[in-house]
């Protein structure tokens, strides 16, 4: 049977305001669900970086991410763009390190000195019209660079070679591993551009401070990595868990990552043993507790235990839920909790 469209223009002003009410509402829920997929974790440091996304993601306004080296910024950069009204264009990562002092216009606005003024930015910024740009290891960038983020970041236009100012509809977030206050100071950033920069700030936190992340972390590569390397593996084993969590990361998740991917490589069977990990890691502690909160360790006893009850009823949680004698209704608020998806354990 053919459907038929009702123009919008003919629907009643109450029905027109609910239709605008509901596509408002479904659009926060995509931004949320993207901010999740990006961020795993429920620490307070993790929790306080996706309140100051959704607080900024209305915003035009420029955004400094701080953290050290591995912490995810990236991802946080991600996260931040596809939880905004920008969502639908483009982010394009400026990777300052390979700026050419001498060749920034050409990289960033597609200008081949005076002889190639065009009548809109190309480049980066022209890539990134509508969406986001991020600069990535903001030290690393030139004086000359600068000159034109502030102009980007402050005024929003573009001044051709020639001196016709454009209109530049981009947002920029930058990334450093140093305080925006500490790079001036050192030389390395503009007085002007750090004021800017520092008026709206996400500091992300090592892995070392949200050590109960580490298990959603974990287990998330875990899957990853099983299903992108064809192997078995399918969770750590407890004594494994303790090294991990003893350990410090000094690279932080992109130390983690890497660690799970050779270990993923390693076994052929479906349990990461302590032997599949790294000399460093095997020899961070003996299989002690790691050193949390109580908060933390609450979480991490919980999340193990809703784990082995998910693996026993095969990820059936009605099974899962009399194994641990509580009602679906909780059963499902614990998983969305610590962010655990059943249909692994189906698979398992």
């Amino acid at each position: 049977m053919a459907s038929h469209r009702i123009p919008f223009d003919s629907v009643s002003a109450a029905e027109r305001s609910r239709l605008l009410a509901d596509n408002d509402r479904l659009r926060q829920q995509l931004r949320d669900r993207h901010r999740r997929a990006e961020i795993a974790g429920s620490s307070p440091g993790i929790r306080r970086v996706c309140e100051l996304i959704g607080q900024l993601a209305a915003s035009t306004h420029s955004v400094c991410l701080v953290g050290e080296p591995g912490v995810g910024k990236s991802r946080v950069a991600r996260a931040l763009h596809g939880s905004s009204v920008r969502a639908a264009s483009s982010l394009v990562t400026v990777h300052c390190p390979s700026l050419l002092e001498n060749d920034v216009d050409a990289q960033l606005f597609g200008v081949d000195g005076l002889r190639h003024s065009p009548a809109r930015p190309g480049g980066c910024v022209g890539r990134a019209q509508g969406g986001t740009l991020f600069f990535d290891e903001l030290a690393a960038l030139g004086l000359r660079a600068q000159n034109r983020l502030i102009r980007l970041v402050r005024e929003h236009v573009w001044e051709r070679p020639d001196g016709v100012r454009l209109p530049v509809d981009v947002r920029v977030v930058v990334a450093t591993t140093r305080a925006v206050g500490q790079l001036v100071g050192s030389g390395h950033c503009r007085p002007d551009l750090g004021d800017h920069l520092s008026a709206m700030t996400i500091t992300v936190p090592p892995l070392r401070e949200r050590k109960s992340d580490l298990p959603v972390l974990t287990d998330l590569f875990v899957e990853q990595f099983s299903r992108d390397h064809v192997r078995a593996a399918r969770r750590v084993s407890a004594r494994a868990m303790d090294m991990l969590m003893n350990y410090d990361w000094p690279g932080n998740v992109a130390e983690l990552r890497h660690t799970i991917e050779r270990a993923v490589v390693l076994t052929t069977g479906p349990v990461i043993h302590h032997h599949h990990l790294p000399r460093e890691i095997q020899s961070s502690g003996d299989g002690a507790p790691a050193a949390l909160g109580l908060n933390e360790a609450v979480d991490a006893c919980e999340r193990e235990l809703l784990q082995d009850a998910l693996r026993q009823a095969g990820g059936v949680r009605s099974v899962a839920a009399r194994l641990l004698m509580t009602s679906e209704r909780v059963l499902s608020y614990r998983l969305r909790k610590h962010q655990i998806d059943t249909r692994r354990f189906k698979a398992s």
